[in-house]
């Protein structure tokens, strides 16, 4: 048994490395809490895999409340050869508990699975390992997965890329954070280079990103990231507590947006040659921001958004004492409106013209409908608040049926040249 002391506190360690191997190729990273319930079942796809070289299960335990730890030091005790647990007596969050877990990792590859996740292919890791010791370019493998539904009990095959397997770019990779459950990459299918880890820790800090593995995605691809073309892992949703459960809030769900937003500004700045990318990510946090808009939030907003005017646009900062001042705040605003409505389109799935029409006849309706409470609000006896976010959601839905109304028109250009 050893005991260190890691992100500020103590933490023990239970392994036996006498059985274990001196030098494992690939460290299974698993963060762990209060998943009593799914924990043996996260264990026992780690038991499972099939592989012709040594490998390691560290699970990083965060002072549950359940019987999560009796369970990994049961599972320890079982398979002392592939198994160390982490914990201490003190709860260290997501991020110290991920960072603790990367600090003790010893192979060259790292593949991770959180502790409600499981892994459904015994071959997984042996195809993930000869992918990257293949293209000695790449520092990232995943694949497509299933989804499960906790509460309805019901898997839905999720994070399909391609038909087959392909190498998949940075950009598309930022792009689809916007758009998929978890980022592009489900947490339980990614493997990573331990070096690209390392080389990128400082970012596991909570003043940096809400979510850990969208930063490992974003950094791991930027020389490509290795897409396999079979679901080898099940991600629960609907589990209680968890990062799915919570950002279903809407409180919860915007204070996430806002991290999100300031993360993508951060990582436009660490990765320039992703600006535009990174750009589209901003707003689209900025269009799912100003559509929940409430009057409550109004000043927090409004400032935050004259920063994203800056960052977007270049813009000096208005002078407050300048005449023109109101009007040229509102066109700021409503062109980041409608550039944010126009962005969050990019999420529409390539269909056919009959679909697309419908969809711009349903934005005609809301955006109809936007404008009509609009013009209901700014007739009442309403704060200027009210009527601002009014304005702001109005501009939004317009950047909506913009964007789908071109989408249709070259959908239409497209079947013309076709037959033409």
């Amino acid at each position: 048994m050893n005991q260190e002391a890691n992100c500020e506190v103590k933490y023990t360690e239970v392994s036996d490395s006498a059985v274990m191997a001196l030098v494992p190729v690939v460290s299974i990273h698993m963060i762990t809490y209060n998943h009593g319930q799914y924990l043996a079942e996260a264990i026992e796809g780690v038991i499972a895999q099939k592989t012709d070289f040594p490998i390691e299960l560290i699970i990083g335990e965060d002072c549950s409340t359940d019987n999560t730890r009796e369970i990994a030091l049961d599972y320890q005790r079982r398979y002392p050869h592939l198994i160390r647990v982490i914990y201490s007596e003190h709860n260290v969050g997501m991020h110290g508990n991920f960072r603790r877990v990367l600090d003790a990792c010893r192979g060259e590859f790292i593949a991770l699975c959180e502790g409600d996740d499981y892994w459904i292919n015994p071959e997984k890791l042996s195809e993930q390992v000869a992918v990257l010791s293949r293209m000695t370019n790449i520092d990232i493998t995943f694949h497509s997965c299933y989804i499960k539904y906790e509460k309805q009990q019901t898997l839905n095959l999720s994070h399909v890329h391609a038909s087959t397997d392909k190498i998949i770019t940075c950009s598309e990779v930022v792009d689809g954070d916007r758009f998929f459950l978890m980022g592009f990459m489900s947490t339980a299918t990614i493997m990573v280079r331990r070096s690209l880890l390392l080389s990128i820790q400082d970012w596991f800090d909570v003043t940096l990103t809400p979510v850990l593995d969208h930063i490992v995605q974003v950094f791991g691809s930027r020389n490509g990231a290795y897409y396999l073309n079979r679901p080898m892992s099940v991600y629960r949703t609907e589990v209680q507590g968890s990062w799915s459960e919570r950002i279903g809030e809407i409180d919860a769900y915007g204070k996430t947006q806002i991290e999100f937003l300031f993360m993508f500004i951060k990582l436009k700045q660490a990765i320039p040659e992703q600006k535009e990318a990174f750009q589209r990510c901003i707003l689209s946090c900025c269009a799912d921001l100003l559509i929940r808009a409430k009057k409550e939030n109004f000043i927090q907003l409004r400032e935050l958004f004259l920063s994203v005017h800056s960052d977007i646009y270049e813009l000096k900062e208005i002078d407050s004492h300048n005449i023109e001042y109101k009007r040229l705040e509102w066109e700021y605003f409503k062109e980041l409106a409608v550039d944010s409505g126009k962005t969050k389109i990019l999420s529409d799935k390539v269909c056919g013209i009959s679909w697309q029409l419908f969809r711009v006849v349903k934005s005609l309706f809301i955006y109809g409908t936007s404008v009509l409470k609009s013009i209901k609000t700014n007739q009442s006896v309403l704060g200027t608040h009210e009527k601002m976010i009014e304005k702001w959601k109005t501009e939004v839905q317009r950047g909506y049926l913009i964007a789908r109304w071109q989408n249709l028109g070259r959908l239409i250009l497209n079947d013309l040249r076709t037959f033409g």
